[in-house]
């Protein structure tokens, strides 16, 4: 059979508008339909094309997904993206592509009826809402029972992760600037499974590892577990300030610095490229290793690169499917320096030797066909609409939010303190967590709260607890005891 290679082919963008992986797509579908690319017809790559046309290698990726989900290209591991034979003589797309497109972009307003059987409303867990997904999985796992795609359930597959799984995840990466390739990857079962990974294989009983002064209590608890000393290090809205870090490394010599650059958790911050650049030149000169937690990093529309791009040496990267998919696609991965591979690759064998095989292959086709952004996109519309929302009903209370993050930090007024406040909405029936949980060793807890807006299942029952937050808020300290009392009565 022989190939031809339209390497040097460069579609016409020009006079067209919208996103640009689209503009792209649109480009690319117009020649394949008037023959200017025949049938059979392997595509540039993915780096070559992004050169030419200025743009990321992130964006054409999204462009072949988007033309992949059409049914017009189909991808080859290993070989490339190719104009399919049935996209020009019949205009065929496959119905799989074509339902899981209908399922995804349904109205913003449409999401599943869920009421807790308890009647809480729960503003602790940080979660996306329940939306698309659950149809797009009944599709793909159909879809699959037909391919006999379940005999996947009865396959080891190699640490790293079966090679085709970890060459779409390279190329979901690369839509968020982090570039890398197959080799690169290594699939875990979730971002936690990544992080516990990563403090086995780089962290020992008396190491010292640093934080955000707030930060995510799954890290805390493994470095409790492995006798690890914490060692918080002081932020801004710009996240882990670079001073703080130069002093705690030089104080502890630390060589382990955990942090979050994108919706840092609970705080919300977000790193700019000043922020960026500058963690970066401080991991390479002190030799540090830097764990970037980045699982809330497909949020926003928006976003600098992965600090792991300005220090690839220096920077393990980590992130997962729990928090812009869905919790149950327990899929994550971890790029890392090559002088790192053989030793996180042998922690993520001993803590679950292998992401399971369905659940990659479910994230792979979803990530090839385009529907994961499709997910991801109507996560970001939802949340952006949360935002707005909890922007209105707490107008005149201090908090840091982001539009599109899934939670948001609230201070709260004089004279009002986490747990008082915990209770009294927990007999309005309202959950939330406490700071404490978000705090490394330091003599003070803040007096704030994480509200987190996606784990409501209607917009509705988040406006209610939203609502409650603020009358009890509002309500002076001393008539706090009376409210809760009044809502028992």
């Amino acid at each position: 059979m022989i190939i031809v290679t339209m390497t040097m082919y460069t579609p016409d963008i020009q006079s067209r508008s919208g996103p640009k992986y689209r503009i792209i797509a649109d480009a690319i579908g117009d020649d394949i339909r008037n023959k200017t690319l025949s049938a059979g017809v392997k595509l540039p790559t993915h780096r070559d094309l992004a050169y030419r046309l200025g743009v990321t290698v992130g964006t054409v990726t999204r462009a072949y997904g988007e033309l992949q989900r059409r049914g017009v290209v189909g991808g080859r591991v290993g070989s490339g993206t190719f104009v399919n034979v049935t996209s020009q003589s019949h205009g065929v797309i496959p119905a799989y592509n074509d339902l899981l497109h209908e399922i995804v972009i349904r109205s913003d307003n449409h999401i599943p009826e869920h009421h807790p059987s308890d009647g809480n409303i729960d503003l602790a867990m940080n979660r996306p809402t329940p939306g698309p997904e659950t149809e797009a999985l009944a599709v793909t796992l159909a879809e699959l029972s037909q391919a006999d795609g379940l005999k996947l359930l009865t396959q080891y597959s190699p640490p790293p992760g079966i090679p085709h799984h970890r060459a779409a995840m390279a190329s979901f990466l690369e839509t968020v600037g982090l570039e890398c390739e197959a080799n690169d990857v290594v699939l875990t079962s979730g971002a936690q499974h990544a992080m516990a990974a990563c403090a086995l294989g780089l962290l020992k009983a008396g190491d010292t590892l640093l934080t955000e002064n707030l930060t995510y209590p799954g890290m805390t608890s493994l470095a409790a577990h492995l006798g690890v000393r914490v060692r918080p290090v002081a932020m801004d809205e710009n996240g882990m300030l670079p001073d703080a870090l130069e002093t705690a490394v030089r104080e502890t010599g630390a060589r382990v610095v955990y942090l979050m650059p994108v919706h840092q958790n609970p705080t919300t911050a977000v790193m700019d490229m000043d922020r960026l650049t500058a963690i970066a030149e401080i991991a390479k000169r002190h030799d540090l290793i830097l764990i970037e937690d980045d699982v809330y990093g497909f949020q926003p529309q928006h976003r600098n690169p992965p600090l792991t791009q300005l220090a690839p040496d220096n920077a393990v990267y980590i992130t997962g499917f729990a928090k812009s998919i869905s919790p149950g696609l327990r899929v994550g991965c971890m790029k890392m320096p090559k002088a790192l591979f053989a030793t996180l690759t042998r922690t993520v064998q001993i803590t679950g030797w292998m992401t399971a095989p369905l659940m990659g292959e479910i994230a792979t086709r979803w990530i090839t066909s385009g529907v994961a952004h499709d997910i991801i996109a109507w996560h970001r519309t939802e949340m952006i609409a949360r935002n707005q929302m909890a922007a209105d009903i707490l107008q005149g209370f201090d908090f840091t939010a982001k539009p599109e993050s899934l939670h948001m930090w609230l201070e709260l007024p004089e004279g009002h303190h986490a747990d008082d406040t915990i209770r009294e909405l927990k007999q309005r029936s309202v959950i939330l967590a406490g700071p404490e949980s978000f705090i490394t060793p330091q003599p003070t807890v803040p007096r704030a709260l994480r509200l987190c807006l996606g784990s409501a299942p209607t917009r509705d029952q988040l406006r209610t607890a939203l609502l409650h937050v603020r009358t009890v808020l509002s309500a002076e300290p001393i008539q706090a005891q009376a409210l809760a009392n009044s809502m028992v009565m």
